[in-house]
C-alpha cells in the first residue's frame, strides 16, 4: 500500500498536473500580449530599448519597457511557432510554476504526498481557469515562488548558500516584470520580520542568523539597477497605479466575492485564518500570508499571487492528516475523475462558446446530452453493482464507459481548443486588415479604445490608446493625461466633435465597449461608415467610421 501512494507522488503527480492545466487552461491569447509583441518586435529588429513611446500617435510621451526581457521572448516564441507556440510556453511555465508549488508543499509538509498533490491540484485549477494566461506575470511569479523556496530553506536547513541566487533572481526578475519587481522584498520581509521576534521575545534558541537576510536584501536591491532604466525600473509600480485606472480596468478591481475568482480567494482565506487559529504555525507563514491576503483584497490580479504565494501553509498545517488512503489502489475507479474533468471541460466550453443552453450549436447540444447519459450511466452502475451484477461483470462493463468518457473529454478539448480561440480578435483581424487594403499603415491615424488599441499596432498601425493604461498617465509620459481624457470622452464629458477633429483622426474604429462615442457617431451623418463587423447572437458590433470631408 505504502509503496504505491509513493509512487503515486512522484509520476501520479505530474499526470494530474498536467492534466489539471490542460482540462482548465482557456486556450486563447491574453489582450495584453499584442503590444507586449509589438514592443518584443520592436527591440529585436532595432536591437535598441526605447525610452520613448513609438506605437501610438502621440510623440514624445517618455516610456518604460518595463517588461523589455519578456516582450523578446514572447516575440521570438510568436515569431518562430505563432499563437500556438505562445500559448504552449504558458502552459508549460504554468506546469512549472504549479510543480515547484508541490515542491514547496511537500517540503513543508514533512513529505506528505497526498496532502501535497491535493494542494498543488486544486490551485494549478484555479490558476489555469484565471491566471495562465500570456502575460509576464507567469514568469514573475514562478521566480517570487522559487525564492520563497529558498528563503524556506535557509530557514530549516540554516545553509546560506541557497540565499545566494536570490541577487541573480532579482537581476532577471526587473527586466522581466519591473512593475512587481518590489515584490521580491516584500516576500523577503516576512523572514527577517520573525528572526527580530524571535530576538525579542525569546521562547527558545532560535538558529536562524538575521545577517545573512540583510545582506541578501541588499543584494537583490543592487541587483535591480541591473536594467535599462535603473531607478526608474525599479520604482515603476509607485507611478502605475492610479485610481482612475481602477474604473475601467478589471483587474486592478477590488475583489469582488460575487466573481467566481473572488469565491476562491475568500474559501482559501478562510481556511488559511482557521489553520493560524488551530494550528501553531511558523510566524513568517502568518505574516506573508495575511500580508499577501491584504494585496488581495486591494485588487484582483493580487489573488493569483495569494494563491501561489500564501496558500502553503496550509500544507504545513494538514501534514499529519493522510486522506483517501485506499483510493490510489483502485484502478478501476479512474472512471470518477474523468467523469469530473469530462463535465468541467464541458461546461468551460458552454461558458466560452454559447452562453447559454437554449443558444448552442446543435453538435454541442448532443454532447451535452450524451453527458447526460453518461452521467445517469455512471449512478446506476456505481449504485448496483452489487447487486445486479457479479464484481468481474462490473469491472467489464465499466471499461467502455470509460473509453466512451475519455473519447468525449477528448472532443471537449478540441472544442474548447477551437472555440476559445475566436471572438473579438477575429472581429480586430478583420478591421485591421480592411484599412489595411486601401491604406498603408503610416498614413492611418486611428481612434480605438482601451482593449483594441494593441492589436492594430501590432499591424503598424498607430493608434490613440491601449491597454498599457500606466503609459497614459501624465506621471508616467511627462507630456499629458490622455487616459483620463479618454474616460472623458467615453462617459460623455468631453464633446466628441472637438475631440476628434484635434486630433485629425483619419479613421475611426469604435465598438458597443466605448457606448456614447458609439452611439453618437453611429447618428452623425458627419461620419461615414465604411466598416461593420457583428459578432454572432448580437453580443457586440465594431464599426469603422471616417470624416465627411466638406
Amino acid at each position: 500500500m505504502a509503496e504505491k501512494i509513493g509512487k503515486f507522488g512522484a509520476s501520479g503527480l505530474l499526470v494530474m498536473l498536467a492534466c489539471g492545466m490542460t482540462i482548465f487552461k482557456f486556450w486563447q491569447l491574453d489582450n495584453d500580449v499584442w503590444w507586449i509583441l509589438n514592443c518584443g518586435r520592436y527591440v529585436v529588429e532595432t536591437g535598441t530599448i526605447p525610452h520613448e513611446e513609438f506605437a501610438t500617435i502621440h510623440e514624445g510621451l517618455y516610456f518604460v519597457m518595463q517588461q523589455w526581457l519578456t516582450a523578446v521572448i514572447f516575440w521570438k516564441i510568436f515569431s518562430n511557432f505563432g499563437a500556438d507556440g505562445l500559448i504552449f510556453f504558458a502552459w508549460l511555465t504554468g506546469f512549472i510554476l504549479m510543480f515547484v508549488y508541490y515542491k514547496l508543499c511537500l517540503y513543508v509538509s514533512d513529505d506528505n504526498k497526498k496532502i501535497s498533490v491535493i494542494m498543488s491540484f486544486s490551485i494549478s485549477i484555479i490558476a489555469a481557469i484565471f491566471f495562465i494566461v500570456t502575460r509576464p506575470w507567469i514568469i514573475s511569479t514562478l521566480l517570487l515562488l522559487i525564492e520563497v523556496f529558498l528563503l524556506e530553506k535557509y530557514f530549516r536547513e540554516k545553509k546560506i548558500w541557497t540565499l545566494c541566487t536570490l541577487p541573480l533572481l532579482s537581476a532577471l526578475f526587473i527586466n522581466i516584470h519591473a512593475a512587481i519587481w518590489s515584490m521580491m522584498i516584500i516576500v523577503l520581509l516576512p523572514f527577517i520580520a520573525e528572526i527580530l521576534y524571535r530576538k525579542i521575545k525569546p521562547a527558545r534558541e532560535f538558529e536562524v542568523k538575521l545577517l545573512p537576510l540583510i545582506l541578501t536584501a541588499a543584494g537583490i536591491i543592487l541587483a535591480g539597477f541591473i536594467n535599462p532604466y535603473g531607478l526608474e525600473a525599479m520604482t515603476y509600480v509607485f507611478r502605475s497605479t492610479d485610481p482612475e485606472i481602477r474604473l475601467i480596468v478589471s483587474e486592478m478591481k477590488a475583489t469582488d466575492i460575487d466573481s467566481l475568482s473572488g469565491i476562491f480567494f475568500f474559501l482559501f482565506s478562510g481556511m488559511l485564518t482557521v489553520a493560524f487559529s488551530k494550528k501553531n504555525l511558523p510566524l513568517r507563514y502568518f505574516f506573508l500570508t495575511f500580508g499577501i491576503m491584504i494585496l488581495g483584497f486591494y485588487s484582483v490580479r493580487n489573488i493569483f499571487l495569494f494563491l501561489v504565494l500564501a496558500t502553503f501553509p496550509l500544507a504545513c498545517a494538514l501534514k499529519d492528516w493522510h486522506p483517501f488512503d485506499n483510493i490510489f489502489n483502485l484502478p478501476h475507479k479512474l472512471f470518477i475523475p474523468l467523469f469530473l474533468l469530462c463535465i468541467a471541460e464541458f461546461y468551460k466550453v458552454y461558458l466560452v462558446a454559447e452562453g447559454s443552453i437554449q443558444e448552442m450549436h446543435l453538435p454541442l447540444k448532443i454532447i451535452f446530452c450524451l453527458s447526460i447519459i453518461f452521467l445517469t450511466c455512471f449512478i446506476f452502475f456505481y449504485r448496483h453493482e452489487g447487486k445486479l451484477f457479479s464484481e468481474e461483470i462490473f469491472i467489464l462493463r465499466r471499461k467502455p464507459l470509460i473509453a466512451l468518457v475519455t473519447l468525449q473529454l477528448i472532443i471537449f478539448l478540441s472544442i474548447s481548443y477551437f472555440y476559445t480561440r475566436a471572438g473579438k480578435y477575429e472581429m480586430y483581424k478583420a478591421a485591421a486588415e480592411f484599412l489595411l487594403m486601401k491604406n498603408r499603415a503610416e498614413d492611418i491615424i486611428l481612434w480605438t479604445g482601451y482593449n483594441s488599441g494593441g492589436y492594430f499596432q501590432f499591424y503598424g498601425i498607430k493608434t490613440y490608446i491601449d491597454t498599457r493604461a500606466e503609459l497614459f498617465l501624465l506621471a508616467n509620459n511627462h507630456k499629458k493625461d490622455i487616459f483620463n481624457e479618454y474616460l472623458n470622452l467615453k462617459v460623455g464629458n468631453l464633446d466628441y466633435k472637438e475631440f476628434f477633429a484635434r486630433y485629425n483622426f483619419t479613421h475611426i474604429f469604435i465598438t458597443t465597449e466605448d457606448t456614447i462615442p458609439y452611439l453618437l457617431i453611429s447618428q452623425d451623418e458627419n461620419y461615414k461608415l465604411l466598416f461593420e463587423y457583428d459578432f454572432p447572437d448580437d453580443k457586440g458590433h465594431g464599426r469603422i467610421f471616417v470624416p465627411v470631408k466638406k
